[in-house]
Formats: structure tokens, sequence, C-alpha cells
């Protein structure tokens, strides 16, 4: 599943390679984010290529594709990713292993220069704070979310959790946010050793104003962070908050004004999940 806003200007380096890593029951689903991708004619009956014309963002432009793919086993990628051979059967097989909910590969950062798949998920005052470090390797580790750049689950389990949760489009913090479920309800997130791409990290959003995009970072980060407070948590977070928001007002604006907007995403009864036919 690929969704995209970008169109063959990304998928031109990125869908040939994964083409060409396909077997052939497997099948590549292009999901034009609100205009045809305008992908040229490759000779191969599986791609196909559906223009989403609903909500827009990465979570329902997922959930479109997912809707309507014939396989058992999911692999949403973003555009801009470059699958070399042999990493499907690598993540195929680490996903069939016993307790396993979900599997990514080692997805390495042109950007960064290093990893981005060693995940790391701290409660800091009360809300969650997401960091994408360097993954050391070795066995298939357990990490507390999955890069969303490349993420696979049997289709089975991404319909009974509802898919990607769509108040977070149009884009940030759906990977963890998915994770989180799969983790309580399915089984372990895990990084496939031996299983590398390649990530022109942010190709796609980069073009937003740098403002906005912490706008909905800060947004998103406490839909997540409400979705899944436990117990003493709440409490932890209702006493922070307020200092929060007041630092917030004073050194990073995007955390104050994230704030109603994610109260007003809630507001507005903005579905959480796909319907599945």
């Amino acid at each position: 599943m690929i969704p995209t806003v970008a169109g063959w200007a990304h998928l031109e380096s990125a869908l040939p390679p994964l083409l060409a890593a396909m077997s052939l029951a497997d099948e590549a689903v292009v999901v034009g984010d609100g205009r045809d991708p305008a992908v040229p004619p490759l000779g191969d009956p599986r791609c196909r290529v559906i223009v989403h014309r609903g909500r827009a963002g990465f979570a329902p432009a997922c959930n479109r594709g997912a809707s309507e793919s014939r396989g058992e086993l999911l692999l949403f990628l973003n555009d801009d990713v470059t699958v070399s051979a042999g990493v499907l059967d690598r993540l195929e097989a680490a996903l069939r292993a016993p307790g396993v909910g979900a599997v990514g590969p080692n997805v390495v950062s042109e950007a960064l220069g290093r990893s981005e798949s060693g995940t790391r998920l701290v409660w800091n005052h009360g809300v969650l704070e997401a960091r994408q470090l360097a993954f050391a390797g070795g066995g298939d580790p357990a990490v507390p979310y999955l890069c969303g750049a490349a993420f696979a689950l049997r289709k089975r389990d991404f319909v009974r959790l509802g898919g990607f949760d769509e108040r977070l489009a149009p884009y940030f913090w759906e990977d963890v946010e998915l994770s989180l479920r799969v983790r309580e309800r399915i089984g372990a997130t895990i990084v496939a050793s031996g299983a590398t791409v390649v990530h022109r990290h942010g190709a796609s959003i980069s073009r937003e104003p740098e403002a906005k995009r912490r706008i909905v970072y800060e947004r998103n980060r406490l839909l997540v962070t409400w979705r899944h407070l436990r117990g003493r948590r709440w409490l932890a977070h209702l006493a922070w908050l307020p200092l929060r928001l007041a630092a917030g007002a004073v050194r990073d604006r995007a955390v104050t004004l994230g704030f109603p907007l994610a109260l007003l995403r809630l507001a507005t009864g903005v579905r959480a999940h796909a319907r599945w036919n």
C-alpha cells in the first residue's frame, strides 16, 4: 500500500524496485491522495492505482487502499521508500512468527544518515514523547513502535483494529498510535534484522510550512496521549498540562496552538476508524 500526494515524482524511483522485489502473487496498490498520481503504464498487472477522493491524509489513504487490497498481509510504504530484493520475504517470515503483531524493516534515512527504527516512547510529564534512534541490529528486537515509512501486519488484524486513526490526518503519529493498539491487542511490534529500506525522509510533507507541521505534530501528540492514558498517568497529565501550555506560550507556540485544535478534532466527531466493507 503506497499512499502518495506527490505522484510519479517520487514513485518513479520507489515503484520499480518494489515491483522487482515482489512475487507473482503480490500486488502493489498505489493510492493517490486527492488526485491521480499519473503513474505511466508499467506493463505489470500487479500494480493498481486508486484515486482517493475522501478525507485527505496518510491514515484515510492507507485505510482506503487496505479496504481494496486482496492480500493476506499488508505492507504500508511511503512513496519515498526504496525496497531492495529479499526484504519482502524477510518481513513475511518475521510476521508469521508466533507472538508477532506487526513488523518493520530497518529504515535508513538519507536525510539523517542513519537508521530511524530504534524507536523509543517516553511518558514525560503526562504526555508521550516519540523518538527515532539508530537501530542496533541483532535478532528481531521488539520496539515500542514501528516507523510508519514501512509497516507490515496481517490484514485481518488491521481490520480488527479499525485501521489507522483518521483523526490524525493529514500526518504525524499514525505509526505510534497503531503500534500501541497492536501491542495491546495483537502482539509484539518488531524490527526484522537483515531487512533494510532507504527512506528519503520527509520528501512528501517537507513542502508544508514548518510552522504548520509543528502545530499538527503537537495536536496529534495530544490526541494519541489522550487515547492511551491509563490509570495514574491521567493524574500526571492533568497536573502538568496547564504548566505545559503556559510554557509553550513562551517557548513554542505550536504546543499551545495544538491543544485547542486537538479538542476541536474530538468535538467535531471525526471518526477514528475506517468503515470496512
